[in-house]
């Protein structure tokens, strides 16, 4: 319908992208508006998680396992715990990619996983295909 650079604002995706390394914060959220579909909001921590997730209403959310503040997997079990937050797809990232911490991640209610390094390719892919078994459950 629109060329990827012309997407309205409101017809963007809406990302929070939740993790402690300000890098891979600044390269994700560069990789994500460049696509030119996506509106993306960066937190370092999980400190008043509920009210920004509340605020930003975003359509996914991916989050590091390894927070300094309070594990990702917390905070997973905690957004897919609330009633008003559980429907919105939750993708865990962690640089450790052995099968517990998958297990760990699933198990608190994670929709996916992604290990990083990230490719952008992958990292895009991976946000449409999750975002694609929303729209179809909804069905």
């Amino acid at each position: 319908m629109y060329p990827d650079a012309e997407i309205p604002e409101a017809k963007k995706k809406k990302i929070l992208l939740i993790d402690d390394e300000v890098f891979f914060l600044q390269i994700a959220k560069s990789i994500l508006e460049k696509a030119g579909k996506y509106e993306v909001l960066t937190l370092i921590n999980t400190r008043d998680l509920e009210k920004r997730v509340s605020e930003f209403s975003p359509d996914i959310i991916l989050l590091d396992i390894a927070m300094p503040d309070a594990e990702g997997i917390e905070a997973c079990s905690f957004l897919k715990s609330d009633p008003l937050l559980k429907d919105i797809p939750l993708v865990m990232l962690s640089a450790m990619s052995r099968d517990k911490d998958k297990e760990k991640a699933f198990h608190a209610g994670a929709d996916d996983f992604i290990a990083k390094p990230v490719k952008r390719e992958d990292l895009i892919n991976k946000i449409e295909e999750v975002l694609q078994r929303k729209k179809n459950s909804r069905k």
